[in-house]
């Protein structure tokens, strides 16, 4: 029994600084803490930009070199991203673009080598070949994009797979059409009973994992072991003592890969994964990102920033970007006055993009959440927004986006 073990690790561009130091608290310096004692364990890793940044902005230095660490000495496997984790689904092409190389060129900055080969400053890393779409969010064009730009396999939910059931998941990476990217399915059963259990013995966990055949692929929130259970990082440490004592291993997507079938598929199927079956069986793959009328518009301002996004004055800048953290666009050095006004735009836009707008518009209940709603989150979105339109000229662009931002905080207040 092999098990590759996802865990995706995010705080959204808008979160409290409060909140982020003690999810720190709770999950974070834990998780690598143990997956650092834990010698015989390795697993893959997704940590977006949106992170990293935060990580490096209040002062967590040391625990990006303890992932780096283990990175570079293969105990953890760490995948590409979109670095604000927008919903690539909904982006342009070249929107979805910028911001999975934004990510590479920061999983170079953090965890790779900051000198070329000839000693200049560079940003270099290993080749990452595994890909996570941030909520699983993959449709046929956002595959063919990450197979276009390298990486060897993409996560996908069980909802992605054509005539794969709830219960009916298979140790198997897909192959699709002409690409030559490995499509990976999450297994959602057991990902989900990890989410969401919250009982004292790992017994019924560990039982059902070594029920579902000799590879698994589970796939989760990383969040869960800490913050969102506050027992969970003693429960994960249960769940790899126990497989361990049972003769199971816990190894990265990359080592699991070799020894899974393959399945070719004729089609993919647009999901997340948020959705259930029930959900996509009527057709709705974003069952937490879409639906009423603040999601709608803000869809639609989305969708207005990136359909213009080249005719915004600024995107053409000559910049130099050699071993310099962008995002921390107000302190480069040697940057001209109009490069730094590029990149405040550009960031503005792309922080604007992360999913968890619509995720915290949409009135729903998970968790034991009554109504997911944070008016706050809301109007911080919206702030990149106003910067960002503030700082173009006048024009048809400036005013529908003002007049999109007026019409939301509006609904906000009803």
């Amino acid at each position: 029994m092999k098990i590759a073990l996802v865990l995706h690790l995010y705080q959204p561009p808008t979160q409290d600084e409060a909140v982020t130091r003690k999810i720190f608290s709770q999950c974070y310096l834990p998780l690598i803490k143990l997956i650092k004692a834990k010698k015989n364990v390795s697993l893959t890793l997704n940590i977006p930009l949106s992170l990293l940044e935060q990580a490096d902005k209040y002062g967590y230095g040391s625990w990006i070199s303890d992932v780096k660490d283990l990175y570079a000495s293969e105990r953890i496997e760490l995948t590409g991203t979109a670095a604000y984790h927008p919903l690539l689904t909904k982006l342009s092409e070249e929107s979805a673009e910028k911001q999975i190389v934004l990510n590479e060129y920061a999983l170079g900055y953090y965890f790779g080598s900051r000198t070329g080969f000839e000693g200049e400053a560079a940003v270099m890393t290993k080749n990452i070949g595994g890909f996570f779409a941030p909520e699983c969010a993959v449709n046929a064009e956002v595959i063919s994009l990450v197979n276009g730009l390298g990486y060897n396999w993409i996560l996908v939910d069980q909802t992605a797979i054509p005539n794969l059931s709830y219960d009916g998941y298979e140790p198997v990476y897909d192959t699709l059409g002409d690409l030559d990217i490995k499509i990976v399915a999450r297994n959602k059963s057991l990902s989900d009973m990890l989410s969401f259990y919250r009982g004292s013995s790992v017994d019924t966990l560990v039982n059902s994992i070594f029920a579902g055949g000799v590879s698994q692929v589970i796939a989760l929130d990383g969040e869960t072991f800490g913050h969102h259970n506050p027992e969970g990082i003693d429960m994960l440490e249960d769940i790899i003592n126990v497989v361990s004592e049972k003769g199971g291993s816990f190894v990265s997507v990359y080592h699991l890969l070799p020894e899974m079938r393959t399945k070719k598929i004729d089609e993919i199927i647009e999901s997340t994964w948020g959705a259930s079956y029930e959900d996509m069986s009527v057709g709705n793959a974003y069952p937490y990102w879409s639906g009423n009328e603040i999601q709608k518009n803000l869809d639609v301002l989305e969708k207005l920033l990136g359909e213009n996004q080249v005719r915004i004055p600024g995107n053409d800048g000559d910049h130099d970007t050699t071993a310099q953290p962008l995002w921390f666009y107000e302190s480069m050095t040697d940057t001209s006055e109009e490069t730094k006004e590029y990149l405040r735009r550009l960031f503005w836009i792309m922080k604007f993009e992360h999913s968890d707008k619509y995720w915290w518009s949409s009135k729903k209940s998970i968790l034991g959440n009554p109504m997911l709603f944070h008016r706050g989150m809301i109007e911080r979105s919206l702030a990149y927004v106003t910067d960002a339109a503030n700082s173009m000229p006048e024009g048809k662009i400036k005013d529908k986006t003002l007049t999109l931002v007026r019409n939301i905080s509006s609904m906000l207040e009803s």
